[in-house]
């Protein structure tokens, strides 16, 4: 930014590479008339400085480098309602006096309109003093600074230019375009989608640096990027995610589940270590995620079946060792470990490695049937599948997945080599789930989720910021449910990526035995919690927080 004669604002830019002075004029000015404007103005005006710089005023930018300008030389200034409250003789830069007369030139675009803001502040003179503030009424203000419909939590806005509608949000100081943007609005986490999601929400916003964007811009997310919470809520997508948030809220309210009076004492639990046999899950920073997950399920057992009176069914164990957990740190491959349906299965080439993950489900269902002729309330049997994840490198913590109602429509089942061999899937080869039970499942596996968050938070350990509760899992350019959830007929069940991989931080927490027992014991905290209803808040408020797990 600069002062050109003391008073007047520009904008110092210069060329893109590639670029020609009147495509950056182009760029600058935005509207056919501006840009004819400014080219002309370029082309007859000084040459751009030795670093290549022109100087472009205030009038002839775009509504968007408008804003920027006026946001970042007065700082102080803030909205007030639909008002603008100015800050005067507040600015960093040194300014020749300041007057009325220049506060209606940059926040309205007309000088002579001083007489205005004279009048509707009440004012004997059109000289500020240093720290006076100025309202300018939202029927003078300059259209870059108008207030645009907002979001419910108003952190972004809606509007629409040449190329579609679209959510802009102002990146404040210190804030980057894949953390406070990508992460939070769009739901992507894989570091290749959050890169892609990035350059493309760039490119929307006329940003060729990512890593250098000015506080105060707008950035323009593309509304097809967003997650539903974040949508108007004129939006179809949005209606559809309110209209299934309520309908989640209204499948508990019909059937809640019953209280509990003995704590865990009773309850069944089917604890399923994500990966096992010749697949190691993810890997990085020297740790892989299969050994080092099953020994927080193994100590996650112990604390169950020692201190709660739980009952623990494992999906998978090793046949030689059994599940006990490691007191070194370090940990050695054991690719032995065996999903324990009858007859057992290992998987031992990569082919295998989704019969095994279907079998976890096929089990669970047959536990799940026998502790119900058992006599146990299905509401006391719950499924945990543990795992640790791969997402981008800025975030840390928990994340726990559950069954979205949509996500589970249709018949589930296999018929083909080698399923029939086992008396789980003979028991019962396909699933289907009602409406009401689909919506119920999700209402109950959200309690669950929220509780295991809580219990996390409580052991301070870390919990990712954004979604933490997710109803289903975005990769690239598809959206599923992980096979777990998918098929499983118990009710209460939960993915919970414990930490992340990538984050070297998270992955030296599970590469240390005793944070994997602190693990193991906010997992335990948040059964307890669930099993005895004193998780807190209900755990479908969601109807415009869909997924956030609060």
């Amino acid at each position: 930014m600069r002062l050109v004669r003391g008073r007047d604002l520009a904008l110092e830019a210069r060329e893109w590479p590639g670029e020609t002075t009147r495509q950056m004029a182009a760029r600058l000015a935005e509207t056919p008339v501006r840009t004819d404007l400014l080219a002309a103005s370029l082309a007859k005006g000084p040459a751009a400085t030795e670093d290549g710089f022109y100087q472009v005023p205030l009038p002839m930018l775009s509504d968007a480098y408008r804003a920027l300008v006026l946001r970042t030389v007065f700082p102080s200034d803030a909205r007030d309602g639909a008002d603008w409250i100015h800050v005067a003789h507040a600015s960093p830069l040194a300014m020749y006096d300041e007057g009325l007369w220049q506060v209606a030139l940059w926040f309205t675009g007309d000088g002579s309109r001083f007489r205005e803001l004279q009048e509707a502040n009440h004012l004997d003179s059109p000289e500020l003093a240093p720290g006076q503030k100025i309202r300018i009424p939202a029927a003078l203000l300059d259209p870059a600074l108008r207030p645009a419909p907002a979001s419910d939590d108003g952190s972004l806005e809606y509007g629409t230019d040449a190329r579609g509608p679209y959510a802009g949000y102002r990146l404040r100081p210190g804030e980057a375009l894949y953390s406070a943007v990508v992460l939070r609005f769009t739901g992507r986490i894989a570091p290749d989608d959050v890169d892609a999601a990035a350059r493309q929400i760039a490119a929307r916003s006329d940003i060729r640096e990512l890593t250098d964007i000015p506080a105060g811009w707008l950035i323009k997310i593309p509304r097809d990027l967003l997650e539903p919470e974040f949508l108007p809520k004129s939006d179809a997508r949005r209606k559809r995610a309110d209209k299934e948030a309520t309908a989640v809220e209204q499948a508990l309210a019909t059937r809640p589940p019953r209280e509990a009076k003995k704590g865990m004492k009773g309850v069944v639990v089917i604890l399923d270590p994500g990966h096992g046999g010749l697949d190691p899950g993810t890997m990085n920073h020297g740790i892989w995620e299969h050994d080092y997950v099953f020994d927080v399920a193994s100590r996650l057992k112990r604390e169950l079946e020692g201190k709660s009176g739980a009952t623990v069914y494992l999906t998978l164990d090793d046949p030689v060792d059994g599940a006990v957990p490691s007191a070194a740190d370090a940990l050695e491959p054991n690719h032995r470990r065996t999903v324990l349906t009858t007859p057992p299965f290992l998987a031992i080439d990569g082919g295998e490695t989704a019969v095994a993950v279907n079998l976890r489900w096929y089990l669970a269902n047959s536990i799940y049937r026998r502790s119900k002729s058992a006599g146990i309330d299905p509401d006391r049997i719950v499924f945990v599948s543990l795992h640790a994840d791969a997402r981008h490198p800025s975030l840390r913590g928990v994340m726990v997945y559950v069954p979205g109602a949509r996500m589970r429509e249709g018949t589930f089942g296999f018929s083909s080599d080698p399923y029939p061999k086992f008396r789980e899937v003979r028991e019962e080869s396909t699933v289907h789930f009602s409406r009401s039970d689909r919506l119920r499942s999700e209402a109950v596996s959200r309690r669950l989720a929220a509780s295991i968050v809580k219990g996390f938070k409580k052991a301070g350990l870390p919990v990712q910021p954004y979604q933490p509760v997710r109803e289903k899992v975005i990769r690239g350019n598809a959206v599923w449910l992980p096979a777990v959830l998918k098929g499983n007929e118990v009710p209460a069940k939960v993915l919970v990526e414990m930490v992340n991989l990538n984050n070297p931080d998270d992955a030296a927490l599970l590469s240390r035995a005793a944070d994997r027992q602190r693990l193991a014991r906010a997992i335990a905290d948040g059964l307890s919690g669930y099993t005895g209803r004193d998780e807190g808040a209900p755990p479908a408020a969601v109807a415009a927080k869909r997924g956030k797990g609060k």
